[in-house]
């Protein structure tokens, strides 16, 4: 099986000496982190004991029975290149073993420094915003924020992890109509500059080895939001970059030459007016933004 290091340098799983944080680099400080050893991770915490969780199909647990990888379905990548989303089906199922693998490995990548031979994927024409910078508009509340002002008095509620969705309040913000629409994951341009593997890789293994029917793959379903160029007809992700890159590596695996849809929510506003705008509200809300350097 392909090496992870023969698609991208490897990173360094390191603690932070000053935050205890735990996170992956391409180059430890000395002075700024301590280098830990693969099966590290699992071991860093807060000394408390922590909830055992049910394994996932496919990591720790047999594949649900119903899942796609049990029906039949291609997961390995395009055996031609007609079933090849780019023009390089052998470079292409090595790019889908590599990220299979993330999900089993204390390793990690960034696929926006991955390429497709033959596409944009996965973040070719991206518009250069590093992930932190990213909106969040389904994200949890800063304590004594709006958002958190508005759960306290009931307008907002929170969902099991924490979060609340102000989609619909910014749309209204901005007096602008989220279409409901269907495209294909090829046809979407990533805006951020960065994908954590390891996140992507998680969610792969639910498409392809999870329970269809499960309340995890139908939130790896929902609609995400993009911006849809009024005079160019592009599509740009606003909020939703790792469960579009997800599908797109299932595009990939199940060698369909393009065959993955997902459902949209297209505001006719170009990206860049459309970050401004969502950044400014989720400032506003008081709302978590990513880190690049956690998962989330």
């Amino acid at each position: 099986m392909i090496k992870l290091k023969n698609l991208l340098s490897e990173k360094v799983l390191v603690k932070n000496k000053s935050t205890g944080n735990v996170y992956y680099v391409e180059k430890p400080n000395d002075e700024k982190h301590v280098v830990l050893q693969k099966g590290d991770a699992e071991k860093q915490g807060t000394g408390k004991d922590k909830p055992k969780r049910k394994p996932l199909p496919g990591i720790g647990a047999p594949p649900h029975p119903d899942s796609p990888s049990q029906k039949g379905a291609t997961t390995k990548g395009p055996k031609s290149k007609a079933g090849a989303l780019g023009s390089n089906p052998t470079r292409e199922r090595e790019i889908i073993a590599a990220v299979q693998d993330l999900v089993h490995d204390d390793r990690d990548i960034d696929l926006c420094k991955v390429s497709v031979p033959g596409t944009n994927l996965f973040c070719g024409d991206n518009k250069g915003i590093p992930r932190k910078e990213m909106p969040q508009l389904k994200s949890k509340p800063t304590p004594g924020g709006k958002a958190d002002q508005m759960v306290k008095a009931g307008v907002l509620k929170l969902d099991n992890e924490g979060e609340v969705n102000t989609e619909k309040l910014f749309m209204k913000k901005i007096g602008k109509e989220a279409k409901l629409a269907k495209v294909k994951v090829t046809e979407l341009k990533a805006t951020q500059n960065q994908l954590v593997g390891k996140k992507v890789s998680l969610f792969l293994n639910q498409l392809q080895n999870g329970d269809p029917d499960s309340e995890f793959t139908k939130k790896l379903n929902e609609p995400i939001i993009v911006s849809r160029d009024p005079e160019t007809g592009e599509r740009y992700i606003v909020d939703g970059h790792h469960r579009w890159a997800a599908l797109v590596a299932q595009d990939i695996a199940n060698g369909g030459d393009g065959d993955i849809e997902m459902d949209v929510k297209e505001v006719d506003t170009p990206i860049e007016e459309l970050i401004d705008q969502s950044n400014e509200f989720t400032k506003e809300m008081g709302l978590e933004t990513k880190s690049g350097d956690k998962k989330k």
